[in-house]
């Protein structure tokens, strides 16, 4: 099972630390083109969360479906799933494009913020939006290969799509190779050719799969599979937006303590996402192992995946964070040059180092209770840890103990502990198994139904 585990874990981390870079390479080089700069394309990452929540849904639903689909042996149940996901993945995508013509409105949450940084993610979010259907494409087929077991097309596909997009980076940054100067609008220009590459290599590959059987024959949308998926997935997709605006409330608290301090706080976010890259991949292999557990309907085989992707996920974590925390100074300076940023982020980041069992733990009940389809519990932990723990103690450290950056990282730390102790507790309680069984029996309905 480890080995098992290993396979899809391995890939997966590459898959997920690669996707990340797409964002820090944008980050990165606009750093050391402006801090302003960086922080305007940090704020419109951060809308870009809230808004494409509904991604969550597709790609959690996507996986979790096709892994407890293959669990049956049913290719006909596969098939219907998967169709359905790429025709659903493409209105989502169409949708999203439509959006871009309130890119101003979204950019005003923000409040007090330099005109400069404000122009800078207005520009930048105005172009991903208009290539969101590269991205939700890419998602969802992404998703498709992990139900089905296959981490690594996904990983080698996101590899291509990287370099292909720090290259036009550089170049359309900063004007060079040919191409014109256009800073912010080039970022985000690259990023978005990049994901549409990247769609297209992806779905060449998924509908040649014949364990998929895409090619042999059409499935319109069906009410029960798309049903299946969205339950699944809404409660991911409101998890997801539930902390993505607290994400943005944190953000104007920081703003309390001054501009510099939100770029300090976004170099360390960038360095902490790096180092969650392993929890990351571990937890699709045991979404993945689960699903397809739940589905031939093998509880010993399921607990097991568990306990083995913790071990994993522990293993993984404690050597990051002793890694982060005794060179700190060396990552932050991937993302900046800025002496002033750097002083501030140090600390932070140091502190995350130290508390990497937290994600080590949610790692494995994050695998496990997605794969049995246990989403909305995860949603409602997650509500709690962050709306009634972290903001008001990063508010009150940042606000009345003038804490800054420190004090909106301890807030970030306590809910990290509150959320994997809620999500332990649960498991151990063994409520998620009714949930696991009402899972595995509404795929199999979906090939009575097609």
């Amino acid at each position: 099972m480890r080995k098992e585990l290993l396979r899809l874990a391995l890939p997966a981390m590459g898959e997920n630390t690669l996707q990340m870079v797409f964002g820090m390479a944008d980050t990165a080089f606009l750093g050391h083109l402006s801090w302003k700069a960086m922080s305007g394309v940090g704020m419109a990452n951060q809308i870009l969360f809230v808004i494409q929540v509904v991604l969550v849904a597709l790609s959690t639903g996507v996986t979790v479906t096709v892994a407890n689909a293959i669990g049956t042996k049913d290719k006909k149940i596969v098939r219907t799933i998967v169709w359905n996901s790429v025709i659903t993945s493409v209105m989502v995508g169409l949708l999203l494009m439509a959006l871009s013509l309130f890119s101003d409105v979204f950019v005003n949450v923000f409040r007090g913020v330099d005109p400069e940084m404000r122009t800078h993610a207005t520009n930048y979010l105005r172009i991903m939006l208009l290539g969101s259907l590269g991205l939700s494409l890419m998602t969802t087929l992404s998703s498709a290969l992990r139900g089905a077991g296959d981490t690594k097309t996904p990983m080698l596909v996101a590899t291509f799509s990287n370099l292909l997009n720090i290259l036009l980076d550089y170049a359309m940054i900063f004007g060079k190779l040919g191409f014109p100067r256009m800073e912010t609008r080039g970022a985000a220009l690259a990023t978005v050719i990049s994901r549409f590459l990247g769609s297209f290599v992806l779905g060449f590959v998924v509908f040649r799969r014949r364990d998929v059987g895409l090619l042999e024959k059409f499935e319109p949308l069906r009410v029960k599979s798309l049903k299946e998926i969205f339950r699944v997935g809404v409660p991911s997709a409101l998890e997801n937006l539930a902390f993505s605006v607290g994400i943005l409330i944190f953000a104007n608290i920081l703003l309390i303590a001054g501009p510099q301090v939100y770029a300090g706080h976004r170099v360390g976010i960038n360095v902490e996402s790096l180092s969650f890259m392993p929890a990351f991949g571990i937890a699709v292999a045991i979404t993945t192992l689960v699903g397809q557990r739940n589905g031939e309907g093998k509880r010993e085989e399921l607990l097991m995946v568990v306990r083995e992707g913790f071990k994993l996920s522990l293993a993984f974590q404690v050597s990051v964070g002793l890694f982060v925390f005794c060179f700190p100074e060396l990552l932050i300076k991937i993302f900046t040059n800025d002496p002033a940023i750097i002083k501030l982020a140090v600390l932070p980041v140091r502190l995350v180092g130290l508390f990497q069992v937290f994600p080590a733990v949610e790692t494995a009940m994050n695998g496990a209770l997605r794969g049995t389809g246990n989403t909305s519990s995860l949603m409602m932990f997650t509500f709690l840890a962050m709306w009634l723990v972290r903001l008001p103690v990063a508010f009150i450290l940042v606000k009345y103990f003038n804490l800054g950056l420190l004090g909106a990282w301890i807030g970030m730390i306590v809910d990290m502990a509150v959320r994997s102790s809620l999500k332990t507790a649960y498991f151990l309680s063994g409520r998620w198994e009714r949930v696991a069984l009402e899972t595995r029996k509404r795929v199999r309905e979906i090939g009575e139904q097609t």
